[in-house]
């Protein structure tokens, strides 16, 4: 709201005026109009007044402390000093607004503002919202969604991208300057010809042109190359053309050894010239008698290069005669390394020209290659401008931007610095549209700079800070900027500019964007620009903004000795924005003199120079600071504040330490503690990066950020476990997914984001369909082995979703050389079977519903696994029968589900798969899948057909021996059954009806005798009985008799299946009983005695007691039952004797626990549990685990020199032991 309005005129000549508000207030920004503007619409009357019409103004606000509520009563009001809070305001004309950030401690507003600048009046508009003077306090907690930073889409007269015309914002901000002349013309004079400064000063400039009509014939190879140094008329015409080619071609002199010189550079200037004049030239001079093995000297070189970039020259060139000479020039051992690398540039520009005119009209074309030509030619400002002239005026190359797809999106990133290939055609388009027109607005920006036209050189500075704001605008801005004659420009416009000046502010705005892209140091103009500026000389940009950045340039100054001494350097001080400016610098030179030929042994002999050693060791140890960095982050906790951009940056750095520890790693002694550690710091700023990109409240920026440095992680994590210099059997690929694989055995944060984190590092390391079978062979033989334990343990932990496609992965990359299908199935059985014991009565509420869920995925994903769609489904299912006891664990893990009273679409969908598809003949798997069809009908959430899961209950039961049959538990499911049909009966149809009868009275028919039917109603049993009555034929008479005749209802009180749920809901008190270690196992209690020592007991007598032999056997004794624990009660008989007993009892104790377990617990003659005892016998202690124990113990007492009768003892009572179980 509008919290203040004023005409400021300072006080006598202190230049301070004030403002003081009515009550506390937060200023949220400051609006300034200039002379004769109207500020209000509602009160036209308001003109405002501002003199002089360009000024700073430092600007104070106090500091007011607001009183917290709880302190209004009883406590006098806090007071501070006053304190004032300045700021700074550039104003440079016009109506400008400017954002006040008072903080985020909301204890402080302020009364008073006060002003101070050169300005003889002032009309400006104070935003912002009152404030009480009194805090209040917050009793309730009010949930609150995040922010959510929708990014705000760019005007359509700026998104060149999706424009028609990509040309066309130029020519509008062109048309700002009065007698402007043509776009095309403006792009020959600003970046190809360059006019020398006194045609500037001549009334006819521009329009000064090449005189091609002269009748003199002596013109040499000189004259020619001079008189294009002017453009030539576009309505000259072609026969002058041609009479100009002629002579050029007759001035050739074969003795000339200049000639190949000359040629080449008429070429480079006529390239942006005239269409026919180029053509003219190369059909007329015969190119293979000038350019030969000797004449290609490197100033000829680079002028052909820039030649090649109009691409009727680069056709020509582009032939087996040039070519042969080339390769022949550097092959030679005295050509110099400039006149190579030019040679390789040329040939890569003859062959990337027909790549970028192929991607124009080919949907499928090599759009990377071709974008990295155009960065190529941005870096030149001569190449850059003939191929600009050529893109606007060359009708075919215009038409195909003109005619191709239009952009229905946003306008992709910089597809030069992408590695991915799924830029589609209508996205490449786009890109080189706002390539063009980034690079035509450069142009009118250069020349309204250049005569100079203020307005147009505003707006036009204005489009272009815009541009650095938008994804995909932002890069191609950048790398143009860079060119030498718009870093000038740019440092001419950031001095002098007091008072402040709109060009100016928008200049520093620029480099400040600039400086977010290290490779712009690598510019030695952009570098003399940063370290022109003289202290306090700027306006945007602050006084220590502007040190960190002279430091920077400083490193890049000062070359590659300095990089590395900046990169090798210690700092105990967690690293801030300077040092990661500086650092990124220096990473950028390093890299960059590494990427170059014979680069990486100048990068090490300059590290011995400056006493650096172990680049590749120091970039880990800065990895690691970054990583801690990064975590710190995205804690649990609340994290420490930290600079603005900051994490960005952090992000950036990330990305580029990684890079080059890819580069430097070959070169490096690396040991497996070194790569483990490696691979946790990538680990740590993988994790970060996903957290960024699954939060909405950043930038788009640090999206971008975090987007390629995830994308890095990945990349250097392949390439780490790719590289292995070693054929033993911990290879490099076995340490570095070990180690990723051990993170999901510890969590530190959020469990559920780490697993998914650690799967997707995972399968980007996984090789690929395009790798040889022999590699991938190999990788399965050495690897797959030493890892499986800890896969085991990640498998467990992931989603049914990730894990079946993992293992249909592995199993894929496998192909039977370790059959890791059957020992992945094995192991789902195993842990379904052991977990399948806690999902009944007798455990805890949590332990049991939590232990449901997770059979409950177990059971999906053996569904996944066999199910026909999958592409391993019939391996799967030969693998799941070949399994020795397969069938019981499947067969006991769904009766103990229906035990439990619990149901899952996934149990009902294993039923259905082992009824289509009998995998298995037991008859307990048969019997499990038709009480599982039978109860789905009574589970109302299931929508069970009956006429289904009849049918399938008949097919499987009718498997199955009479003998085999569990009558109880088919009785108990089918009263339960019918009590639910007897229900819904208005839903079934005659048929359905007369299917139940007939398994009714087959059923009766393998009963001994009449039984109950639990779960049945007599009123729904005469219901249901009235129904079969109606509804009954001649061959299904006398089925209604028979089942009335053996089967009687009995009502009973059960608790109704539940459907298991697919999340749990679980409070943090029920999760911390459900971790906490179990109770310890009673043991004989310690000796309460002051000495705690054997020696300190005063009644042994003598002390040699302690030393007994074991021949002597007067003094030993054999305790039966529970005697010898009666006899140490007293505190006589705890000194009587030498023995630990402690053992000797619990083994006792142990062994009578489960013997009377196994007596009362157990029922022989239904597979169903009667009683909770056998479920609590499990959980402690198996049979077999119970004997291994008894054994174990009876070392122990052997050690203990026990008589020879207690080991009789405890022998004769593992024997019987050994029978119980037998029995059982």
């Amino acid at each position: 709201m509008l919290l203040q309005w004023c005409n400021l005129t300072p006080y006598g000549t202190s230049k301070l005026a004030a403002i003081r508000f009515a009550s506390p207030c937060r200023v949220r920004s400051v609006r300034i109009f200039p002379t004769g503007a109207r500020p209000f619409a509602a009160t036209p009357d308001t003109i405002a007044r501002t003199e002089p019409e360009a000024f700073f103004m430092d600007v104070y606000f106090n500091a007011h402390p607001l009183q917290p509520s709880s302190q209004v009563d009883g406590k006098p009001k806090l007071k501070v000093p006053n304190a004032l809070i300045p700021t700074v305001i550039p104003y440079a004309g016009g109506q400008a607004e400017f954002a006040v950030n008072m903080g985020a401690d909301a204890r402080f507003a302020t009364r008073l503002m006060i002003v101070r600048g050169d300005f003889e009046v002032v009309s400006m508009a104070i935003y912002g919202e009152p404030v009480s003077e009194v805090i209040p306090v917050i009793t309730a907690y009010e949930a609150l969604p995040l922010p959510v930073t929708e990014p705000t889409p760019v005007s359509p007269a700026l998104d060149i991208a999706r424009s028609p015309d990509p040309t066309l914002l130029a020519r509008q901000l062109l048309s700002l300057i009065p007698d402007a002349p043509p776009l095309n013309l403006v792009i020959r004079l600003m970046f190809c010809l360059k006019p020398p400064n006194d045609d500037w000063d001549l009334p006819e400039f521009p329009h000064l042109y090449s005189d091609l009509h002269e009748e003199d014939m002596d013109i040499d190879l000189d004259s020619a190359y001079r008189c294009l140094s002017r453009p030539v008329a576009d309505d000259v015409s072609p026969e002058a053309l041609l009479r100009f080619a002629e002579k050029v071609a007759e001035a050739i002199s074969p003795t000339d050894n200049t000639r190949s010189y000359f040629i080449a550079g008429i070429l480079s200037r006529s390239a942006s010239q005239h269409r026919q004049l180029v053509r003219m030239l190369v059909q007329t001079v015969d190119l293979e008698r000038v350019f030969d093995t000797s004449s290609l000297d490197e100033d000829t070189v680079f002028a052909l290069l820039d030649a090649s970039t109009n691409p009727d020259i680069a056709r020509l060139l582009d032939n087996d005669w040039f070519r042969c000479a080339s390769d022949s020039v550097h092959s030679l051992p005295a050509t110099e390394p400039e006149v190579k690398r030019g040679i390789r540039r040329l040939t890569s520009r003859l062959r990337d020209w027909q790549l970028f005119e192929d991607t124009l009209s080919n949907p499928s074309g090599n759009f990377v290659a071709a974008a990295r030509f155009l960065k190529d030619i941005g870096s030149e400002e001569k190449s850059f401008g003939i191929w600009l002239s050529c893109m606007t005026t060359y009708e075919d190359l215009a038409a195909s931007l003109q005619d191709g797809p239009t952009l229905d999106r946003s306008v992709p990133g910089a597809l030069w610095d992408s590695e991915s290939t799924d830029a589609s055609h209508d996205d490449y388009i786009g890109f080189v549209k706002a390539f063009v027109g980034i690079a035509c607005v450069l142009a009118v920006y250069a020349w309204s700079d250049s005569l100079p036209s203020v307005n147009c050189r505003e707006r036009t500075l204005g489009v272009l800070r815009l541009w650095q704001d938008v994804p995909g605008y932002r890069e191609i801005v950048n790398h143009l900027l860079l060119l030498r004659q718009m870093t000038f420009r740019l440092e001419c416009m950031t001095m002098d500019n007091d008072p402040p000046a709109m060009p100016g502010i928008h200049a520093e705005n620029i480099i400040l964007n600039l400086v977010n892209e290290p490779g712009c140091y690598l510019s030695p103009h952009f570098v003399k620009c940063i370290r022109s500026w003289q202290p306090f000389s700027l306006t945007y940009i602050s006084e220590e903004e502007r040190i960190s950045l002279d430091h920077a340039a400083a490193v890049a100054e000062d070359g590659l000795s300095s990089a590395i001494e900046e990169f090798a350097k210690s700092n105990s001080s967690p690293l801030n924005m300077d040092r990661v400016r500086a650092l990124r610098v220096a990473i950028v030179i390093i890299q960059h003199h590494v990427d170059e030929e014979s680069g990486d042994l100048q990068v090490l002999q300059t590290g011995w120079k400056e006493n650096v050693y172990g680049l590749f060791f120091r970039a880990i140890d800065l990895a690691f600071e970054v990583a801690q960095g990064l975590k710190t982050q995205f804690a649990l906790s609340v994290p420490p504040p930290i600079e603005k951009g900051l994490l960005e940056q952090y992000l950036l750095l990330s990305d580029q330490l990684l890079r080059l520890i890819a580069y430097l790693e070959p070169f490096a002694v690396t040991t497996t503690r070194t790569i483990r550690r490696l691979v946790d710091q990538i680990y740590l700023i993988f994790t970060s990066t996903d957290m960024v990109l699954c939060n909405l409240s950043y930038s788009p920026s640090v999206y971008a950020a975090a987007r390629r440095a995830k994308q890095t992680c990945s990349q250097v994590l392949r390439i780490l476990s790719a590289s292995s210099t070693t054929d033993s059997p911990k290879t490099r690929s076995t340490v570095v997914l070990r180690t990723l694989l051990q993170k999901s055995q510890v969590f530190h944060d959020d469990p559920h984001q780490q697993v998914r984190q650690i799967y997707e590092l995972l399968t980007c390391l996984l090789p690929t369909p395009s790798d040889s079978s022999e590699s991938v062979s190999k990788w399965v033989s050495s690897t797959l082995p030493i890892i499986l334990g800890d896969l085991e343990r990640l498998l467990y932990a992931l989603d049914v979703d990730r894990k079946c496609e993992l293992m249909s992965l592995l199993i894929t990359l496998d192909d039977g050389v370790l059959d890791l299908g059957q020992w992945f199935i094995s192991q789902e059985l195993k842990h379904m079977s052991d977990l399948s014991r806690f999902v009944m009565e007798g455990q805890t509420e949590h332990l049991r519903r939590m232990s449901q869920q997770a059979v409950d995925r177990h059971i999906q994903t053996i569904v996944r696994l066999i199910s026909p769609s999958p592409e391993h489904a019939t391996l799967c299912v030969s693998t799941l029968s070949a399994i020795p006891g397969a069938g019981p664990v499947i067969a006991e893990t769904m009766t103990a589900l229906l035990s439990a009273h619990v149901y899952s679409e996934s149990l009902l969908r294993l039923a259905r798969l082992l009824s289509t598809d009998p995998v298995f003949t037991d008859a307990s798997v048969q019997t499990a899948v038709a009480l599982t069809f039978i109860r789905s009908v009574s589970v109302p959430q299931i929508h069970s057909d009956v006429v289904e899961a009849f049918e399938r209950t008949r097919a499987a039961l009718s498997a199955v021996d009479d003998a085999e049959l569990t009558l109880d538990q088919l009785l108990w499911e089918f009263g339960h059954c019918l009590s639910a049909i007897a229900e819904r009966m208005d839903d079934l149809q005659p048929s359905d009806l007369r299917l139940v009868l007939s398994t009714l009275f087959w059923l009766c028919e393998k009963l001994p005798s009449p039984s109950d039917l639990p779960g049945l109603s007599r009123d729904g049993w005469d219901k249901l009985c009235n129904a079969f009555g109606d509804k009954t034929t001649p061959e299904t008479d006398g089925y209604l008799k028979v089942v009335k005749g053996k089967l009687t209802p009995i009502p009973d009180s059960f608790a109704p299946t539940r459907i298991i749920p697919q999340t749990a809901c679980i409070t943090i008190r029920d999760l911390e009983t459900l971790l906490e270690s179990s109770a310890p196992v009673p043991s004989t209690p310690k000796r309460k005695s002051p000495a705690q020592d054997v020696l300190g007991l005063v009644a042994l007598s003598p002390p040699t007691a302690l030393l007994r032999s074991p021949a002597i056997s007067g003094l030993t004794k054999m305790y039966m039952k529970n005697d010898f624990r009666e006899l140490r009660q007293t505190p006589s008989a705890r000194q009587n004797t030498s023995r630990l007993p402690s053992m000797h009892v619990d083994v006792s104790v142990t062994l009578v626990s489960f013997t009377r377990t196994v007596t009362f617990s157990y029922d022989s003659r239904s597979p169903y549990i009667r009683s909770s005892s056998l479920a609590r016998c499990r959980q402690s202690s198996s049979p077999a685990s119970l004997i291994t124990r008894s054994r174990r113990s009876h070392s122990a007492l052997l050690s203990t020199s026990l008589s020879r009768r207690a080991c009789k003892r405890i022998e004769a009572t593992q024997s019987e032991l050994r029978e119980n179980h037998a029995e059982v």
